[in-house]
């Protein structure tokens, strides 16, 4: 996996969250998954061709979408609904958007795919690569609660 496919990813989401939420993003240590299942209960995916392929998640808890949500559309949602879901995969499209602009820049052209919304924990979600996912841990906080989500990466 390479980090410059994967910065453009980590800098525009911390870009996103920043300017669209309001919100600060910390980036925990990244690890091998050794899984293809979401972990949390509602997750962003969007998948790349072209010079490479993979696939990129945001994968949030119920509490963290509903923060997005609330946030992006300033309306209270307290269950993973049809808004939420779109929320989700606008995020997830916009921060798509912002690192393929960025991973241009260094020559390389990526294609994404419509992205797509999984509802649910511990989803199984088909990669096009056959390398293990990277994960990422990111937490932010939510009116003195500490909120976390998990972006997967995994590019060849």
């Amino acid at each position: 996996m390479d980090a410059e496919i994967i910065n453009p990813f980590l800098i525009a989401t911390q870009s996103v969250f920043k300017t669209m939420l309001s919100t600060q993003i910390n980036i925990g240590k990244p690890s091998l998954k050794t899984n293809n299942l979401t972990p949390g209960d509602v997750t962003g995916v969007m998948g790349f061709a072209g010079d490479k392929k993979g696939t990129f998640t945001l994968s949030f808890s119920t509490e963290s979408a509903a923060y997005i949500y609330k946030s992006m559309i300033g309306e209270d949602a307290s269950t993973i609904n049809s808004d939420v879901v779109d929320a989700i995969g606008e995020l997830t499209n916009i921060i798509s958007g912002q690192a393929r602009a960025e991973v241009e820049k260094i020559g390389i052209h990526l294609d994404a795919t419509l992205r797509t919304v999984v509802v649910g924990q511990n989803e199984a979600i088909s990669s096009i690569t056959v390398l293990p996912a990277i994960a990422l841990p990111v937490s932010f906080d939510d009116a003195g609660t500490t909120r976390q989500f998990f972006m997967d990466f995994s590019f060849e």
